[in-house]
């Protein structure tokens, strides 16, 4: 007789359960597996659909084979007893295979056999998919198969459902037991590095430069990868790792020195850019001084590029400028440095004009004409007093709340009260008036410095 078989229906938890009820009563449940990503592993949206794929080529998205899988191995190359191999566009033949350890993007789209079209494509998604190598996050055939293309690369590979969904798959779209055709091209890939090897050194290894180079070496790719990503504060922390690492080290030789200092060179530089994007110039700033003396006081172009928008971050134009023209001299054709000399200029101009017209106008109390008063000339001197400091309050106000760091102005233009009224206010906004000690003349109006965290 045959068994009558009745579907049960999941039932969503409405009432909270606590925990005594599941010790004494017990509770069964069940997961409501239809909202699940079944293709995750292989980075595939399981809503996707020719829908959302309007501008999409429907040629790129038609298999490239309709015919028994069987046949179509024959044509193809042998990678093992799971993935056959047939290359349709030749990569680069200088760049290597992707590795393990590597950032990959590429193009794919998977098909059943004898479908036309894709149950999954990133086409689908108008967009590249991008993984990373060694980790696990895609289905074992589709990595095993990637790992065989070198960048530019186009591939049509059949995979064992053996490597890729397994004999039950997920139906309705994963089909049981399938083998598929996939279609990949590779955009690119990028080492990223073991940003944990260093911390597997031995104790005792750690001042051998022949085996933390390799390990700093490593820190210095994931930092790099973090600043593709935009994780600023990631590749710091990568970057000033493996500076302290190498600089720890004892080295046996002059070639072993030479490729410290080569390192070094690229990992401090990469702090300068890393420190500018994170809006620290200071920390850019004293990473240029490390360069200069690894250097011997020749840093690179690109170091002196970035010294110059650290120093205008910190309103130093004047050395920005020489910065940004330095970095001309090695690059006198680089457009970005010569729009950045530009832009310098006008700031500079700008600013002293600016400086020019506030100082006037908060001076002007002292030049103008006496008014005809029918008063005691004390109350005349008290009154001009009281304008000055009012015209100067506004000035060290306006000051306060602007960036630029410092301002600058002749003494001369100044009375004894006058300068006595200004130290006040400058000491109440907590900021500092000093007299050049080269320029007896020249005072200059400072904030005080912010110490970075």
């Amino acid at each position: 007789m045959e068994e009558n078989y009745q579907p049960f229906t999941t039932q969503l938890l409405k009432n909270p359960l606590s925990f005594s009820d599941l010790v004494e009563k017990g509770a069964e449940f069940e997961l409501d597996m239809s909202h699940q990503n079944h293709t995750s592993d292989l980075g595939l949206d399981s809503e996707s659909d020719y829908e959302d794929a309007e501008d999409v080529d429907n040629e790129e998205l038609r298999s490239p084979w309709t015919h028994s899988f069987e046949e179509l191995r024959a044509l193809m190359s042998e990678i093992d007893e799971h993935i056959y191999k047939r290359i349709t566009r030749t990569g680069h033949v200088d760049r290597d295979a992707v590795p393990i350890k590597a950032r990959v993007s590429v193009r794919y789209s998977g098909y059943w056999e004898g479908e036309s079209a894709p149950f999954d494509s990133s086409l689908l998604r108008g967009t590249k998919f991008e993984f990373e190598t060694g980790q696990g996050t895609v289905v074992e055939g589709l990595e095993a198969a990637v790992r065989t293309m070198r960048p530019y690369e186009q591939a049509e590979f059949i995979i064992s459902y053996k490597l890729l969904f397994g004999e039950l798959g997920c139906p309705p779209r994963i089909k049981p037991k399938a083998d598929a055709l996939f279609k990949v091209e590779v955009i690119d890939y990028s080492l990223i590095g073991d940003a944990d090897g260093i911390d597997a050194i031995p104790k005792e290894d750690r001042d051998k430069f022949c085996v933390v180079y390799p390990k700093a070496q490593d820190l210095h790719l994931h930092g790099k990868d973090c600043v593709k990503r935009g994780r600023y504060r990631n590749a710091v922390t990568a970057f000033e790792r493996a500076v302290s690492s190498l600089n720890y080290c004892r080295m046996a030789n002059d070639e072993e020195e030479h490729k410290q200092t080569e390192l070094l060179i690229t990992l401090n530089t990469n702090l300068m850019i890393v420190y500018n994007k994170l809006n620290k110039p200071k920390r850019a700033c004293i990473m240029m001084k490390a360069l200069r003396h690894l250097t011997v006081d020749n840093p690179s172009c690109k170091a002196l590029f970035q010294e110059g928008r650290a120093l205008a971050a910190l309103g130093e134009y004047d050395l920005a400028r020489k910065a940004f023209l330095q970095a001309q001299s090695k690059q006198p054709e680089n457009k970005e440095i010569s729009d950045e000399i530009i832009s310098m200029n006008k700031r500079i101009s700008k600013y002293k004009e600016a400086t020019r017209d506030l100082w006037t106008r908060a001076l002007s109390v002292n030049n103008s004409k006496p008014e005809v008063r029918k008063t005691a000339a004390q109350l005349e001197k008290e009154a001009k007093e009281q304008d000055f400091k009012d015209s100067m309050e506004d000035l060290i106000r306006q000051f306060k709340n602007a960036s630029d760091q410092k301002v600058t102005f002749s003494r001369k233009t100044f009375s004894d009260a006058q300068f006595d009224t200004t130290c006040k206010l400058a000491k109440e906004y907590d900021l500092k008036l000093t007299l050049s000690p080269v320029q007896e003349d020249v005072l200059t109006l400072s904030k005080p410095e912010v110490k970075s965290a």
